[in-house]
């Protein structure tokens, strides 16, 4: 959905453009921002945040307009004052940029169909007199790997080959430079740019000739032009292409085509040509916007009011945007590889299940053989199915809440699809160097565990299921709850890794043996496969640390355990962790959250934790008393509303060497008391789930309205979190609009799917209805389906029931197991 701005100053506004054949952008109203494919391929110098405010060395145009220049990107002096109107689209940006001379409107995307950036620039004279313009593309082509950036950066340059061609300029480097491996090199980065009026007078295909002496705001190079066919190596390029002047009398228009692009041969690079015209550019215009909306209408909403509606659709659209960007590969996200960490793998996959992705279960089942034969897993995954890597940088560390992911994701999609048989699908286990929890090591065997004939070692999903929790639950510390290890969802907690536990994922875990057991009660077999040493865990028959020695010489003997015994282990197990949970972590009326590196508890009377009592009320471990108290004293102690709601802790007031890095962090900001969405949305989650709807409906709503307020400079979407000023970061790549998303189906619009039967329990306001009706268009058996609310007499939530369900014209009883795309649902009062 459109969204416009009118800006003053340089905000930080930016927006990601990508498409499927792998290109990725992210660009500015100032056209800052880079262009690449990957970390080893950037077309534009790679930027972070700060480069937000730096946009010179990006794209850029000269115009020379009657002897004085001006720049597209606005940052001559004389353009200071110009008015700029910032308008974005799925997928695009247009930028229009006015003076009392001339106005330029500048519209960018990505093709579906090509692996260039694309650029309409509209110059129109709006002075009354005629201007002389000397148009120049400005555009540095980096050309090479993100590591080079502090890295042989001049060396890389030496590799260089240019070559100018009609109508662009191309840099082909000889090799990829890695000092572990030089490789060849098989791509060609270019810059093309023509116009129905406009007539090369030459091009400036090396930095350096372009500069003279002066600077990329201060050119000195403008007249040292080569002719086509130029060939040029070892310099650094820039894709300058001058253009004979113009005469544009008042109220004359030039319009002229850009582009960028990163390809495989010279020969397809020169492709880019063809869609430098109007009607292959507003085509592809027009495709692109067609493949987001179709992509966006798979989960759609009428809710509250226009705006709130024309909001969700970017949320939507965050998933995809983290499946293919990962977590890396914006100015914010200046880190990895784009490589997805394990806990991001499964929550992402939350949103492909709503959007009915037929590549869910297939992703869904190479994720487990990333899972060691311990219980723990390998924590980056690669871009391949079944490539999984110990950690972003080598470093091996276990994340505490790592194991309790997986069956909330599998969990989701057995009940939409009633796919029990999913669960007894057999695949293999990660192996590498580590065992004890990654605390010993082995001689490395290859990355496939294996039996004791040396043979790929498999067990069903539920096995793995059973191993990552029965294994993450009984990991626990003096106090009995569990260890924190290396850091829980909160990756700041780094530094607690001796005496720390977290309460918080305590719950989860408690919570998923009884889920598993009542997953394994919906099976029709009487046995349960698994392997012996797990048998003998899940009965307390051995400890964790003897667990741990029989599977790091591991033998593959299985045995079959009576459902119902196992089915009882595991809710003994949970229960006994709950009653520690209500007897021991529950005072001053909410739950702890961490015990730290000295063994003692982080909170005291004045200070808590968003965590703790979020994994609480989403893992339905605390009674409905104490749900209700610890929402009180959460919003009491945690929930400032001016900055978009609840803060992620208390201000504590000191570095927690301790705990972990996060409380070197500035309060208020990132994983130290931010208004943190993840935990935000999950925190809402669980308060819906316990009926506590006005505070629910609060958490979230007052998050996506800073969201939606300029104050807060997000563009679209929600971003990760907001600082203590409320200005949002890290936007776009955040697993909170997943759980937005989740939390609107499920809890708000009421979608409960179990086992492939759908009831309807909403749990809407009466400020949620337009004009009486609030609507879902969502995946529902594989069918894109519209679900109407009807609540004609404006009830609110309590006050009313539902009254009659109507699917595809015919009113039927609930629960309903098929749809053709149409059901109505009929609210009526409690009598």
């Amino acid at each position: 959905m459109k969204k416009t701005f009118d800006i003053k100053n340089n905000l930080g506004y930016y927006l990601p453009l990508f498409n499927l054949k792998g290109l990725k952008s992210s660009i500015t109203p100032y056209f800052g921002g880079d262009l690449k494919l990957d970390q080893h391929h950037y077309a534009l110098e790679p930027t972070t945040e700060v480069d937000l405010y730096n946009n010179i060395a990006s794209r850029n145009i000269i115009f020379e307009v009657n002897g004085t220049l001006y720049f597209l990107n606005g940052q001559k002096e004389v353009q200071q004052s110009d008015d700029l109107t910032y308008e974005v689209d799925l997928l695009s940006q247009k930028v229009t940029r006015t003076n009392k001379h001339f106005k330029l409107e500048v519209t960018s995307f990505i093709p579906t169909g090509a692996n260039i950036e694309l650029h309409e620039v509209k110059f129109t004279n709006i002075s009354k007199q005629k201007l002389d313009v000397k148009i120049t593309t400005a555009i540095p082509l980096y050309a090479r790997s993100a590591d080079n950036l502090r890295d042989h950066r001049h060396v890389t340059s030496l590799l260089n080959k240019i070559e100018t061609v009609d109508h662009g300029v191309l840099v082909e480097p000889t090799l990829s430079f890695d000092e572990r491996g030089h490789r060849k090199n098989h791509h060609v980065y270019s810059v093309f740019c023509q116009g129905e009026h406009l007539k090369v007078s030459g091009y400036i295909p090396v930095l350096d000739d372009f500069i003279m002496g002066g600077s990329l705001h201060f050119p000195k190079g403008l007249q040292n032009l080569s002719p086509v066919g130029t060939q040029v190596s070892g310099y650094e390029a820039i894709g300058a292409i001058s253009f004979e002047k113009l005469i544009l009398a008042s109220g004359e228009s030039t319009v002229f085509y850009v582009s960028i692009g990163i390809s495989e041969s010279k020969t397809e690079a020169m492709e880019s040509l063809n869609y430098l015209n109007e009607s292959v550019f507003n085509e592809a215009l027009e495709q692109t916007h067609a493949f987001f909306k179709s992509y966006t209408e798979g989960l759609k909403f009428s809710l509250r009011d226009k705006k709130t509606s024309e909001a969700l659709p970017w949320v939507v659209l965050q998933p995809m945007l983290r499946r293919y960007f990962g977590n890396s590969f914006l100015p914010h996200h200046d880190y990895g590889h784009g490589g997805k960490g394990w806990r991001d793998l499964w929550q992402d996959l939350l949103a492909l299940i709503m959007m009915n992705d037929a590549s869910v279960k297939e992703l869904l089942y190479n994720n487990f053989a990333g899972v060691r034969i311990d219980g723990t897993n390998a924590t980056i995954i690669g871009d391949k199915p079944g490539e999984f890597k110990a950690d972003r940088n080598m470093i091996v560390r276990v994340w505490s809440d790592h194991g309790a992911w997986p069956l909330l994701t599998v969990k989701m999609y057995v009940d939409e699809t009633g796919d029990l048989d999913f669960l007894l699908k057999k695949q293999t286990y990660f192996q590498d160097q580590f065992t004890h929890f990654t605390k010993s090591t082995r001689p490395y065997q290859g990355n496939i565990q294996t039996n004791s004939s040396k043979q790929p070692y498999e067990g069903t999903l539920l096995e793995h299921l059973l191993l990552q929790n029965l294994v993450g639950h009984l990991n626990t510390g003096k106090h009995g709850f569990v260890k924190l290890e290396d850091a829980d969802w909160n990756d700041g907690l780094d530094m607690a890794h001796d005496l720390g536990e977290t309460i918080a994922f305590t719950h989860m875990y408690a919570n998923n043996l009884r889920l598993l057991a009542n997953l394994i009660e919906s099976l029709t077999e009487d046995k349960i496969t698994i392997f012996k040493e797990l048998d003998d865990l899940s009965k307390q028959k051995i400890t964790l640390s003897v667990f741990f020695d029989k599977v790091a010489n591991f033998k593959g003997d299985q045995v079959k355990v009576s459902k119902s015994m196992l089915i009882s282990r595991l809710l003994k197990l949970a229960d006994e962790r709950i009653q520690l949970l209500h007897q021991k972590a529950f005072f001053d009326r909410r739950y702890q959250s961490y015990f730290n590196n000295d063994g003692e508890n982080v909170d005291n009377e004045k200070t808590m934790n968003l965590t703790g009592q979020a994994m609480a009320l989403l893992s339905q471990t605390p009674s409905q008393d104490q749900a209700i108290m610890l929402a009180n004293t959460t919003r009491e102690m945690l929930f400032e509303p001016s900055l978009g709601g609840y803060h992620l802790n208390s201000n504590y007031n000191q570095v927690l060497t301790n705990m972990g890095r996060a409380y070197g962090f500035a309060y208020g900001h990132k994983e130290n008391g931010a208004i943190f969405s993840h935990m935000v949305m999950m925190y809402a989650y669980g308060l819906y789930q316990y009926n506590l709807v006005s505070y629910g409906r609060e958490a979230f709503y007052t998050l996506l309205d800073r969201a939606m307020n300029k104050e807060s400079r997000v563009v679209a979407g929600i971003p990760e979190y907001f600082t203590d000023r409320g200005i949002g970061m890290y936007p776009y790549l955040t697993g909170s609009a997943s759980w937005m998303l989740k939390l609107l189906r499920t809890e708000v619009f009421g979608l409960s799917m179990n086992l492939g039967q759908l009831t309807f329990k909403p749990k809407l306001k009466s400020t949620d209805f337009i004009k009486h009706q609030a609507s879902i268009t969502t995946y529902l058996f594989n069918t894109l389906t519209t679900v109407t609310y009807q609540n004609p007499k404006n009830l609110d939530y309590g006050f009313y029931k539902v009254a009659s369900v109507i699917v595809d014209g015919k009113e039927v009883e609930q629960p309903i197991t098929e749809t053709q795309g149409k059901i109505e649902v009929i609210l009526d009062e409690i009598l």
